[in-house]
């Protein structure tokens, strides 16, 4: 058994699917380690590659089958190093060994030509030789703070810090348009900011870490950094010329090779179940979205769908025509059945849409599998009312008022918390994730010990006053205009 399963090439593209589902559904089972990251980038992957998946699989003969699944799965492994890595990883896990289906892995160049033959900027760890040579660029003493995201992504607390520095080196850009300078912190171990105290950016080694002091009080500090200069006038900086120099000339080759192409299209109930399932990953996708991930239900998208690499295969090898469509609708159908009343609407507003696109037969049997969504007249009391008396910071996002290509923007602040179930809900739901926005910002603090355990959100407004938001005893605070409810 064990044997023919590593001989499937195709059993391999359906496994890789269904542990990307099992992985996803993991990283989002409860909102105190969701893990965002991981969530957006595997549904990612499944964006450009259901299709393909499906019309491997629509081969009629097992060897045509296998051969257009090595076609996607090394499609897939292009994109780059770390993608093929995933691959190979997630596939072990569901016991089919990659490795020797795809080509050697291949590092992306970092750091390019554009269409004009203009280098871009690279993204880096940032090193000491790399802070120098950011500082020779820039005007780091001047730098001030565009905004500031931290994150605990499953465990890991991680930060991404944006300034705008003025360049050192001539320009042929607008004076005020200066560059943006993002950093990646990994594993960050200390965090104080104040948004009045928040110009001038200074980059240090210590102890193995990196430190990014802010202002005069300000400190970010991580097991690592990366940094990547924002800016269209790179290729006139001093390590700009030095890129310029070592870069072959003309735009860089794509490492991707073209989408594996075959020649009948899709049909009736294969085409539909493929569009149903590129949508739920579009969907989980906007996870990407900070304001959004809690809104998006990933867990039971992927539990409605659970298993249906191994289910689009067993379909797919009915050699009868007929069969292959009523095994596809049947499939179509149990993903339905599956979602339940949660997933009522969701399916609804896909298969009307679809029902749209498809024509005769296959357009009845699409209107008949909509959903009717349970008609409750309650309202739920919980998180969407205010604040909750208990929560865990899972993510906190600052954003100053600033210009940026002659765009205007107000300002503003997202906190997402994980709150508990309600005191009346049944015993499988879980911690849920609760967002909290405030629009043009008074003022933003924070420390590092927010982020440590249950914290007690405290909101104050009373009339005449801005209103307020403080977390774990002053650990956050945040004054702004307007604010907006957990929602």
């Amino acid at each position: 058994m064990e044997t023919a399963r590593k001989a499937t090439t195709a059993g391999a593209l359906g496994a890789l699917l269904d542990r990307s589902l099992v992985q996803m559904a993991e990283a989002a089972a409860d909102a105190r380690t969701f893990d965002r990251a991981t969530i957006h980038t595997v549904s990612d992957v499944w964006d450009n590659n259901t299709f393909p998946l499906f019309r491997a699989l629509a081969a009629r003969t097992r060897w045509g089958r296998d051969r257009r699944a090595r076609a996607a799965l090394e499609w897939m492994a292009a994109l780059g190093a770390g993608r093929r890595t995933w691959m190979v990883e997630q596939s072990a896990i569901a016991g089919y060994p990659m490795d020797a289906l795809l080509p050697p892995s291949r590092e992306a160049d970092n750091g390019y030509r554009d269409s004009r033959g203009v280098v871009r900027a690279p993204t880096e760890s940032l090193t000491t030789e790399v802070a120098a040579g950011i500082g020779v660029d820039y005007d780091l003493a001047t730098a001030e703070v565009r905004s500031l995201l931290l994150e605990r992504v499953s465990t890991r607390l991680t930060g991404v810090l944006v300034v705008a520095a003025r360049r050192r080196y001539t320009s042929e850009r607008p004076a005020d348009e200066g560059a943006e300078l993002r950093l990646w912190l990994d594993e960050v171990t200390e965090t104080q900011f104040d948004s009045h105290d928040s110009s001038g950016i200074a980059l240090g080694f210590e102890a193995g870490q990196v430190a990014i002091g802010v202002g005069q009080h300000g400190i970010l500090r991580g097991s690592g950094v990366t940094v990547h200069p924002d800016d269209r006038s790179w290729h006139l900086s001093a390590a700009g010329r030095l890129f310029d120099a070592r870069t072959p000339a003309g735009p860089r080759p794509s490492p991707e090779m073209p989408p594996p192409r075959w020649q009948e299209p899709l049909n009736d109930g294969p085409l539909v179940a493929a569009t149903i399932l590129r949508d739920a990953m579009w969907t989980i996708r906007m996870v990407r979205y900070a304001r959004h991930a809690g809104e998006i239900l990933v867990r039971p998208l992927c539990m409605a769908f659970a298993g249906a690499g191994k289910s689009v295969l067993a379909a797919s090898t009915y050699m009868r025509a007929s069969r292959r469509e009523e095994a596809f609708r049947r499939l179509v159908e149990d993903w339905v059945r599956k979602g339940g009343a949660d997933l009522a609407p969701w399916f609804a507003v896909c298969l009307r849409a679809l029902a749209g696109e498809v024509s005769g037969t296959t357009r009845e049997w699409v209107t008949s599998v909509i959903p009717q969504p349970e008609q409750d007249s309650e309202v739920q009391e919980g998180a969407a009312s205010g604040l909750p008396a208990e929560a865990e910071l899972r993510l906190v996002k600052y954003v100053a008022a600033h210009t940026r290509y002659e765009r205007p923007n107000a300002g503003s602040v997202l906190v997402q918390l994980a709150v508990p179930p309600r005191p009346q809900a049944g015993q499988d739901e879980r911690w849920n994730l609760c967002g909290w926005e405030a629009t043009s910002p008074h003022h933003f603090q924070l420390s590092g010990t927010v982020f440590h355990g249950a914290t007690n959100p405290e909101l104050t407004g009373a009339p005449g006053v801005v209103p307020s938001l403080s977390l774990n005893r002053g650990g956050l605070t945040v004054s702004a205009d307007e604010v907006g409810k957990c929602s």
